[in-house]
């Protein structure tokens, strides 16, 4: 029996160590794979970091590169048509230099005047014959080069159409058409007026635009590309192969030429092919006086040449960053792990806001250091927590406090205005009307000392209407309750009304007004009396620091906005003060100011306006000689809010 109990007790001793190196076994492998676990997402994750910002940088590099490319390219193309267009406006201005010579002046078109056309032959090589008509569309001289053997029908179907542009006082620019043999031409036709106004005829040349293809030479796209001009309808007119524009080649189908006239919103740049057939990157800019259009081309293989090498370059980098995270990676410890994760779950709790968690983390290394200072700055935000606690309750109270004191020196101030605004208008209302009264009845009939001093009461009386309504509108300003009512407003009519206000206030004619309004200017859709009130201040401003010279009132349209400029001969402003000038009572510290009338408010409100209309406002100003305020202002307040 003991024999057998001895066996029985071996055979169980030999199984439970067997399960217990089962079960560290077991242990050892589910912390080999959480090892290997973790290696794994270290590996996946860095690597894929790497990877993603690799493509992110290859991306970034490729729309970088390619949008450099065509703005580049972009710039060819305006540079050339900006060029070209003004060699076609320089032999207009030669043309009509030709128009305003003595002899037109004296005895008007005569047949010597085809001395005139041969001298403008030698001044402008690329008119190859000049003609001039009178008013009636009969030739009276004519110059050319070579012989034409242009028929006549030919000259008056462009002298009609020459002839009506001209009673405008408008250049005539006629289609590109080609010649029986040679290159292409155009017709330019200029009015000629003995004077101003008194049209008697126009002068009509044949340009040969070859040389227009020497201005496109000198256009440098890459080293494979090229440049070349094209009409709207298609017609190649110059190009670095001469050839091409001599076998009148249309190239209205290709896709970048129906871009360039299409109208439409147009890109940078196409990827297309040119007129051989090739994959070309393109670029176009158009020369609308003209209806022409440059457009500049290089290879895409070229184009792609730096791209390619530079996505090489950002891969190579790429590998590299794999290699050093691979190797990151394999300096990952498993005790780093678990102490980590306790890490992440204390944090977790804090910001949960359970600012009584603690960390029990026992490691005697650097993670075992960070885990005590997690505790003692998790034991500091709870004492800061209670006390911010108690601040911001303090804090708050304080604060409800102020607002309610806020809220109703607001309702006092409202109230205020208004009381002044009934107390104050009535009786100065009833002062400017009285004063009227005694100045039409007794017209006449008292002394001109007398009469003089009522005109001064009057003046005052309505300036001290004008500061009260100053008044309100800052104080309507400053609250937030000023509306925009927009409508339709014509500005030369405002102009016009505004000045006949001022015009009464000029300093006995020492002072002139001048009014400078471009035509053409649109109506705009805008706050009228905010617009009428911008104008009358910033003249109003100019007549009272201008005590001789002028006043001038410009206004003209600029990139689709309008712009105001009011200039003066006054005394001008300091340059410390040009930063102040449109705050609420500044008046500037200039010797002798307090003799100018004004509370400083008037450029405030102006400047505030202009802000609610959407525009700007600007001053240039010099000691002693005067002042220039601009204001720009969109020609639909709505549309520009809306963008």
């Amino acid at each position: 029996m003991l024999r057998i109990r001895s066996g029985q007790a071996l055979n169980f001793e030999l199984k439970m160590k067997k399960l217990l190196d089962l079960i560290r076994l077991n242990r050892a492998r589910k912390q080999g794979r959480l090892v290997r676990h973790y290696f794994l997402a270290s590996v996946i994750l860095i690597s894929g970091g790497l990877f993603t910002s690799g493509l992110l940088e290859v991306y970034f590099v490729y729309q970088e590169s390619w949008e450099h490319l065509g703005r580049v390219q972009k710039e060819i193309a305006s540079a050339t048509a900006f060029k070209i267009e003004q060699y076609v406006e320089e032999i207009e201005r030669t043309m009509r230099s030709a128009t305003k010579t003595r002899e037109i002046v004296r005895d008007g078109l005569s047949p010597d005047y085809k001395w005139e056309l041969r001298r403008l032959l030698v001044n402008s090589p690329s008119i190859a014959e000049a003609v001039a008509f009178d008013a009636t569309g009969a030739k009276h001289a004519e110059a050319w080069r070579v012989r034409p053997v242009r028929r006549q029908n030919k000259w008056r179907s462009s002298s009609q159409a020459a002839l009506e542009k001209a009673k405008e006082g408008k250049s005539y620019f006629g289609p590109v058409y080609f010649a029986e043999g040679t290159g292409p031409y155009m017709t330019i036709a200029v009015p000629i007026a003995r004077f101003a106004g008194e049209f008697i005829g126009i002068l009509l040349a044949e340009v040969d635009l070859k040389y227009v293809g020497q201005v496109l030479s000198s256009a440098r796209v890459g080293k494979a590309g090229q440049a070349y001009l094209v009409t709207s309808s298609g017609d190649l007119i110059a190009h670095p192969d001469l050839s091409l524009v001599l076998q009148k080649r249309n190239l209205a189908r290709l896709e970048q030429v129906e871009a360039a006239f299409s109208g439409a919103a147009r890109p940078n740049v196409l990827v297309t092919q040119n007129m051989q057939g090739e994959k070309v990157f393109t670029s176009f800019a158009l020369i609308p006086s003209l209806s022409w259009a440059v457009l500049a081309e290089q290879p895409i293989e070229e184009v792609y040449a730096p791209l390619y090498a530079s996505m090489l370059r950002t891969s190579g980098l790429l590998l590299i960053g794999f290699a050093v995270a691979l190797l990151a990676t394999l300096l990952v410890r498993r005790r780093v792990v678990r102490p980590l994760e306790s890490l992440r779950q204390g944090v977790e709790r804090i910001r949960e806001g359970d600012l009584s968690a603690r960390l029990d983390v026992k490691t005697g290394d650097e993670i075992e250091i960070l885990a005590d200072e997690f505790n003692d700055m998790a034991a500091h935000l709870r004492e800061a927590y209670t006390g911010l606690e108690r601040k911001v309750a303090e804090r708050t109270q304080a604060l409800t406090i102020a607002n309610e004191k806020l809220e109703k020196a607001s309702k006092h101030k409202s109230q205020f205005l208004a009381n002044v605004n009934h107390e104050l208008r009535t009786p100065v209302s009833a002062i400017i009307g009285y004063a009227r009264l005694v100045l039409r009845a007794t017209e006449g009939q008292i002394a001109p000392l007398q009469r003089e001093n009522l005109q001064d009461l009057l003046q005052n009386a309505e300036r001290l209407l004008h500061l009260i309504d100053s008044l309100l509108d800052f104080a309507k300003i400053e609250a937030g309750r000023m509306d925009v009512r927009v409508e339709p407003v014509r500005i030369d009519a405002l102009i016009d009304g505004a000045t006949s206000t001022i015009e009464p206030l000029l300093n006995d004619g020492n002072v002139r007004l001048i009014r400078e309004i471009a035509p053409g200017i649109p109506a705009l859709s805008t706050d009228r009396e905010k617009l009428k009130q911008i104008v009358l201040n910033l003249l109003d401003n100019a007549v009272k620091f201008t005590e001789r010279g002028q006043i001038r009132i410009v206004a003209t349209q600029q990139n689709g906005s309008l712009k105001l400029v009011v200039a003066d001969t006054g005394i001008g402003i300091r340059e410390e003060d040009l930063k102040q000038i449109f705050e609420e009572f500044h008046r500037g510290d200039l010797p002798g100011i307090k003799q100018y009338r004004g509370t400083g408010l008037g450029l405030a409100i102006v400047k505030r306006f202009v802000t609610l209309l959407g525009g700007d406002i600007a001053v240039e100003s010099e000691l002693g000689k005067g002042s220039s305020f601009t204001v720009v202002l969109p020609l639909d307040v709505k549309q520009s809010m809306s963008e």
